[in-house]
């Protein structure tokens, strides 16, 4: 369940909408006590059913996972105690809340509306709960229903009413036997809140002490439990609200949280998962009061032992705590979580077969170590994961490594699996077939998004796209970060036991590739040493030899160029023989002899065609001698003799027959005696005639024509257009044809084809066999039927025929000049698979050679506006030429006015997209928090988004690339441009430094995210910059006098002591782009890092510290148990000794009396009897108070005798337990304290039957009275 989502899901707009038996709260006759309330049939729940957003999130960088609200946020002056902190809250709740409470008798007929005054009617229903405290409690509950109602359909009536009165009227119903009236008083509660100064009535008036006590007890229902938890959570929607929520408050969710009841059903089970995502809320808008409660133990525990959608929750809740110094200093910075590395120490170090067959059986083993698995990989794909990771020189990652030192081989397999994931080899094998891949294809269903097992796997990164050197440079840093703790080493043992083929093949595997990261993605100066395996075995050296041994599989093109080149050696070594030898096997075809073509010796025929008649004087022989031969050959391919042309297409040898057709050709072709035998042969004019039958313009006809569909797809005839494809690719052919005027009845038959799909398949078979190198009336053909001819030929001239020929050096030109005409073309479709095929062209070339496409003039609007277009035209500007054909267009000004306006965060939320794609492939695309969140214009309205627009993740790389860019940056408007935003950069930079992590969180609102984000889209900006030719020369000082402030020594000042680790991780990305260019290398060493070039010494954009890799980061682990605030808290003593009473910050008794100090502990009524005297009282008060303090001994015997003492108490003087100063005392001791919920219920239980909460609301009304 989502926690964003959580609200809503517990408050319907019609309160308990799912279970009908709550919408109005009804007692069970005889519910007063626990025995008779069990009748009451719980709410249901389905929190496997509610997709948690969080996984969403989960694959997002952690930035981006609290959503941010439309409008700035008023921080209210913080006090000094823990309790006032403030801490962003989930604006999801508030928007969601206001929504419910909007739609609030919206769906109620007008005519159910009580005509009358609102404010009449509520004092109408106020003044009758003066006389219903009396009645039974199913007029209580129908009278709090009414008044509910009214709230509903009347929400601003909150506003106007005065909420002490209220609540002097109801405050009854908190002390009341019946579970349900309790319920309906907490739900009245949550209707009467309207802003902060209520919630200060509400903690005047003890209402967080009823919560607890609720939360604390079995005689409360899970109606009341749940309406309790309702109004806690309201607290969150109001601002500042989580300041009034307790430890006492959240200790006694926790309680609850760790409650092992066996009665326990599935909808209880499910109110514990709600109470988990409540404390996870509160722990983003208020830390250090979960810290304090103990809170975060229940979400490191929910990551180990919970769901997965859970699991995933607090995990990301943990990775947003982690963004900023203050609330991950209460997480150790992190450290905390090496719990999740339990999951693999606690297995047992080595395993036989039996013990693996009965982990194999074990689901629950398997399925712990999966989730484990699943989250370290998350975590160690994550800057904010990884530098938690880095505390004590990676002493977690080391624990997780050392773990491979066990002979467990299912331990060994998950870890192997994560090292695999996380360097982005292979993902998870498991994940898809795994309840965590159900879990996705469940939520990627519900975006619309793919949801098959290939969403699991990793997909190629292009070279030249974006995030390939961003990608590598972190994979690059973990193989460092991996091979600086000795992953090597690890790997060979696993490799030299041998104790499982399996592992060992893992293992294997993850060491090549490996070691082939290092080659390519780490300078060798920092890895040489770790390089050489002194003490590998011949048992490791055979594995590793095996898994790298080049195994060559042959391709489809490589076997075709085999067969043509052995078939050239064959025809080249029959091309001279002798006489004797040539007569044979001309006589040895049988042509001569036989008339029936089926008795021919067809392969001797092709033998001789490819070979000896391609001699011109052995053709010039059989013409002389045996002119019999050539005629008879020809007479079966001649149309109207019907030999050739009625075999059907089925026969076993009909494609061996127009093979030989083709051949026979071209080999006429090929000679001069050929050439004239051709134009003398009778096979032309009956071609022309057969292609004649197809064109209506021809006046010649046919009942079934010889080319017609049908005998093209059941006979052989379709072999007379290949003859015509032959004709195509030679001078002499093509000037037959024209002789015979075949390009003009091709022309009528393609101008028929416009409306008429008839002769689709003659046009199809004749483009596929037409030699389009030449330029030839053939060209010309194919541009009019692209042109005319209907949308099925246009799509397979896009599709087949042109992706051919622009590979074809030959007709390249054609091609390209045949594309850019067509550009404007009405449709569509057309248009975006043309430019698609003109950028994939280039892309394949790199780019290059893009000059000629440039003096063709492409529309630049219509590749501005079609996808894939955008890459060609950034592209244009690494030309001189293409500079200065979109600068002249007016082009590049129009563009880079769209950078100069870009008031939102598109270009951060496309990259940072991007980033999650590449290491989270299965999460679905959801609309990033970073889009929603704009910068505003001066007038206050939010700026359009340009994520669609031209603004490409390459444009400055692109536009730097040639000196013509780095001229254009002279100009005023661009220098100016890039000045604002490097002193952006600075002046947010030192507004971070300057706060230290002090004030983060009090400003962790609208404006304060705006801010981040800002400087993380700048900082992407100035890398994109520097990824340019010339860009760094517009941010180093030494080419650019005009620049004031060294910027590349800021990107490194936040890299290594911004307090936000987001914004540090992003900055590594900076720094690989600024090693880019030769000249940001050597800026970089000044700076003690190293970049990496390949053998051409062109920069990889990948750079990493001299320093050792353990000092990468600078994370140390801190200590919250030194805070001197926590001692405060924990011992009940203030600093500055103004806390005379015992009361201490984030009490639930200090927490009510923030704002009034009405209650005092010392005078209160004596309403006990007069035998007790003050002396003895207070001696007896001070033994229930030691005996409940060893309630929560670790010694079972000391836990017994105190509870036999206080039970002893209860039955000699139970008149004790009416005391408001003892039960207040203990409220203070159990606040302190962690009990577990059958203390807490055994102590709570010892007052439940006095009057002491009666007695406390008395006092209150008086004091309110008083005010």
């Amino acid at each position: 369940m989502s926690l964003s989502k959580l609200n809503a899901s517990l408050e319907p707009a019609t309160d308990f909408k799912r279970v009908p038996s709550y919408r109005e709260v009804t007692p069970t006759p005889g519910a007063s006590n626990p025995a008779r309330a069990a009748t009451l049939s719980p709410p249901s729940y389905n929190t496997k059913a509610q997709l948690s957003s969080p996984v969403v999130s989960t694959f997002t960088s952690a930035s981006t996972l609290l959503p941010v609200a439309g409008s700035s946020r008023r921080r209210s002056t913080t006090t000094a105690s823990i309790d006032s902190l403030n801490i962003q809250s989930i604006e999801n709740i508030r928007n969601q809340a206001s929504a419910a409470f909007s739609g609030f008798g919206s769906n109620r007929s007008e005519s159910s509306i009580n005509p009358e005054s609102p404010t009449w009617l509520l004092s109408d229903l106020l003044a009758s709960f003066s006389s219903v405290k009396d009645m039974d409690e199913y007029q209580i509950v129908a009278k709090g229903n009414s008044l509910v109602q009214l709230f509903q359909q009347n929400p601003n009536l909150k506003n106007d009413i005065l909420m002490k009165n209220i609540l002097n009227k109801i405050l009854f119903m908190f002390q009341h036997h019946v579970s349900e009236v309790r319920s309906v008083g907490y739900r009245i509660l949550r209707y009467l809140i309207s802003n902060y100064e209520s919630l200060v009535v509400l903690v005047q008036y003890k209402v967080l002490i009823y919560i607890i006590i609720t939360m604390s007890t079995t005689r409360s229902l899970l109606v009341e439990k749940e309406q309790a938890l309702k109004l806690i959570r309201e607290f969150l929607t109001v601002e500042n609200g989580s300041d009034y929520l307790s430890i006492g408050v959240i200790k006694s969710l926790i309680a609850l949280i760790e409650s092992n009841n066996e009665s326990m059903d599935t909808s209880e089970d499910s109110f514990k998962t709600i109470c988990v995502e409540t404390i996870c809320e509160i722990s983003l808008l208020k830390p250090e009061l979960i810290f304090h409660s103990g809170g975060f133990k229940i979400i490191i525990n929910t990551i180990i032992d919970g769901s997965v959608e859970m699991s995933a929750n607090c995990l990301f809740i943990l990775f947003k705590l982690l963004d900023f110094k203050k609330s991950r200093h209460l997480l150790r910075n992190g450290y905390d979580l090496i719990s999740i590395i339990s999951v693999f120490s606690t297995l047992s170090e080595q395993d036989s077969e039996s013990e693996e067959k009965k982990h194999e059986k074990n689901k629950f083993t398997v399925q712990r170590l999966q989730k484990a698995s699943f989250l370290i990989s998350i975590l160690l794909k994550n800057f904010n994961g990884l530098m938690a990771f880095s505390i004590f020189n990676f002493r977690m990652l080391r624990d997780l490594l050392d773990n491979l030192r066990k002979k467990n081989n299912l331990v060994r397999e998950f870890i192997l699996d994560i090292l695999f994931d996380v360097l982005r080899i292979k993902s998870l094998p498991w994940l898809a077939k795994s309840s965590i891949g159900d879990v996705i294809r469940l939520f990627n269903s519900y975006l619309n998004s793919e949801s098959n097992d290939e969403v699991f796997n990793y997909s190629t990164i292009n070279e030249d796209s974006f995030e390939y050197s961003l990608i590598n440079h972190y994979r690059g840093l973990l193989t460092l970060i991996l091979v600086k703790n000795g992953i090597f080493d690890l790997l060979v043992e696993i490799i030299d036991q041998n104790t499982n083929a399996k592992i060992t093949s893992k293992a294997t595997l993850l060491l090549t590739n490996l070691y082939a990261m290092c080659n390519n993605l780490l300078p060798l100066e920092l890895i040489e040493k770790h390089l050489i395996f002194s003490n590998i075995s011949s048992q490791s050296s055979f594995e590793i030899d095996k898994s790298t041994r080049n195994k060559f599989v042959p391709t489809r093109n490589y076997n075709a160029s085999l067969k043509v080149h052995l078939r050239k050696i064959n025809i080249s070594s029959r091309y001279n023989i002798d006489d004797i030898e040539f007569k044979a096997m001309i006589s040895n075809t049988r042509i001569l002899t036989v008339k029936e073509f089926e008795d021919w010796n067809w392969s001797l025929l092709l033998i001789l065609i490819q070979g000896p008649l391609s001699n011109p004087k052995r053709f010039e022989e059989v013409l002389e001698k045996s002119p019999k031969f050539f005629k008879r050959l020809m007479s079966f391919f001649r149309p109207f003799k019907f030999r050739f042309c009625n075999i059907s297409v089925n026969s076993r040898n009909s494609s061996k027959f127009i093979n030989i057709g083709c051949q026979l050709i071209e080999l006429f072709l090929s000679l001069d005696a050929g050439v004239k035998y051709l134009a003398t042969n009778k096979i032309l004019p009956q071609l022309t005639e057969i292609l004649a039958q197809m064109d209506p313009y021809s006046g010649i006809t046919a009942k079934e024509p010889i080319l017609s569909r049908k005998r093209l797809e059941n006979s052989v005839s379709y072999g007379y257009l290949k003859f015509i494809g032959n004709f195509s690719g030679s001078a002499a052919g093509l000037a037959l044809l024209e002789h015979w005027q075949i390009f003009t009845i091709l022309q009528n038959i393609i101008d028929t084809s416009i409306n008429n799909n008839n002769n689709n398949l003659f046009i199809l078979t004749l483009f596929r066999s037409v030699d389009f190198s030449l330029d030839s009336q053939f060209r010309t053909i194919l541009l009019k039927s692209f042109k005319v001819s209907n949308t099925k030929i246009k799509m397979f001239i896009i599709k087949e025929l042109l992706p051919r020929l622009i590979n074809d050096k030959q007709c390249e030109v054609f091609v390209i000049k045949m594309l850019v005409n067509s550009l404007y073309n009405p449709n569509t479709e057309i248009v975006q698979l043309l430019v698609n095929m003109l950028n994939n062209y280039y892309r394949s070339r790199s780019y290059h050679g893009m000059e000629f496409l440039i003096s063709m003039n492409p529309s630049i609007y219509v590749l501005s506006t079609v996808k894939g277009g955008e890459n060609l035209l950034v592209n244009f500007l690494s030309i001189p030429e293409g500079f200065k054909y979109l600068e002249d267009s007016g082009f590049i000004d129009n563009e880079f006015e769209k950078w100069v306006g870009m008031k939102d965060f598109s270009y951060l939320n496309r990259i940072e997209r991007l980033i999650q794609e590449s290491f989270y492939p299965f999460v679905g695309s959801t609309p990033s928090i970073i889009s929603k969140v704009h910068l505003e214009c001066d007038n206050g309205i939010p700026a359009q988004p340009i994520a669609n627009s031209f603004c490409s993740l390459h444009f400055f790389k692109y536009l730097l690339s040639t000196e013509e860019g780095l001229n254009y940056f002279s100009n005023f408007k661009q220098r100016n441009y890039l000045d604002q935003i490097i002193n952006e950069i600075e002046i947010i930079s030192a507004q971070l430094k300057a706060q230290d992590g002090q004030a983060e969180l009090d400003n962790r609102d609208y404006g304060h995210m705006c801010l981040i984000n800002n400087l993380k889209q700048n900082l992407w900006i100035i890398g994109n910059i520097a990824l340019g030719k010339y860009g760094i020369q517009l941010l180093d000082p030494l080419y650019s006098v005009t620049l004031k402030k060294n910027i590349i020594e800021t990107i490194f000042e936040l890299f290594e002591s911004c307090t936000i680790w987001q914004i540090r991780g992003l900055c590594f990305y900076i720094i690989g782009m600024i090693s880019s260019t030769i000249e940001g290398i050597e800026i970089l060493d000044e700076l003690e890092w190293v970049g990496v070039c390949d053998y051409y010494n062109k920069s990889k954009c990948l750079a990493y510290p001299k320093e050792d890799i353990a000092d990468i980061f600078n994370v140390e682990i801190s200590n919250p148990y030194r805070d001197r605030n926590y001692f405060w808290s924990r011992n009940g003593t203030s600093l500055d000794n103004k806390n005379k009473a015992g009361y201490f910050p984030g009490s639930s008794l200090y927490t009510q009396n923030l704002s009034t100090s009405s209650l005092d502990l010392v005078d209160v009524e004596n309403e006990e009897d007069d035998f007790l005297s003050l002396n003895n009282l207070q001696k007896v008060n001070e033994r229930i108070i030691s005996q409940i303090h060893y309630l929560n001994s670790v010694l079972g015997k000391i836990e017994r005798k105190a509870h036999k003492e206080l039970l002893k108490i209860k039955k000699t003087t139970p008149e004790i337990f009416n005391s408001p100063h003892l039960f207040l005392e203990v409220v203070r001791v159990i606040d302190r304290g962690n009990f577990k919920f059958q203390k807490r219920k055994f102590i709570f239980e010892l007052f439940l039957d006095t009057e002491v909460l009666e007695s406390i609301s008395r006092k209150e009304r008086k004091n309110s009275m008083k005010q």
